[in-house]
């Protein structure tokens, strides 16, 4: 068994109607892994293609159907998913392409199906770092980040939310968490539980 990818999911995966989910930034493939053992099948979307490489590897023979593209670019049908995990990937559109594809996100979950959804905040000492470097900022909070890392975007107190305002809340946090790699010591973010509503 493949160990849970994040305490939000492990928390809300039983709220979840079972069936066809979604994960946005699936990277290797762990949480599509998850998933697919607790009986769903997954559309995984990763625009890294070494990463991708070893998601369809991973995905072989089992119920993921893994996606190379940009989420700027993502169009998927209206009411397909039951559950879309948006974990650590958010951030990195620019809000011209983030709200747009918000609403996309909300019209392919079906009606009682859960979204989680995790992205860095301007709490976050790399906004601080950004700013105070120089780097240019395309639009509001978004930056242009050296390289890998590329275009990234910090969430204003409260912006999560109001991205996905279509949703009925269920949990959502703004909050600061211990992280021995960030120089600073912490990383901060918002994390948002919504469901569509029946």
């Amino acid at each position: 068994m493949t160990s849970a990818p994040s305490q939000a999911l492990l928390d809300w995966i039983d709220h979840a109607p079972h069936g066809h989910a979604l994960d946005l930034g699936a990277g290797q493939g762990e949480t599509a892994l998850w998933l697919v053992e607790r009986g769903f099948t997954v559309d995984a979307i990763e625009r890294d293609e070494r990463a991708f490489g070893r998601l369809v590897r991973r995905s072989r023979s089992l119920a993921i159907r893994p996606r190379n593209l940009d989420l700027a670019d993502f169009h998927p049908s209206p009411d397909s998913y039951s559950l879309i995990l948006a974990s650590a990937v958010l951030h990195f559109l620019r809000p011209t392409d983030l709200w747009p594809l918000a609403d996309r996100l909300l019209a392919s979950l079906l009606h009682g199906g859960l979204l989680i959804a995790e992205a860095f905040t301007t709490d976050d000492p790399g906004w601080q770092a950004l700013r105070g470097a120089g780097a240019p900022e395309v639009e509001l909070n978004s930056f242009l980040a050296p390289e890998p890392i590329g275009l990234i975007h910090y969430f204003a107190a409260g912006e999560l939310r109001r991205v996905f305002a279509g949703l009925e809340i269920l949990e959502y946090e703004e909050s600061r968490r211990l992280d021995p790699e960030s120089d600073e010591g912490y990383r901060a973010g918002a994390l948002l539980v919504g469901r569509k509503a029946t």
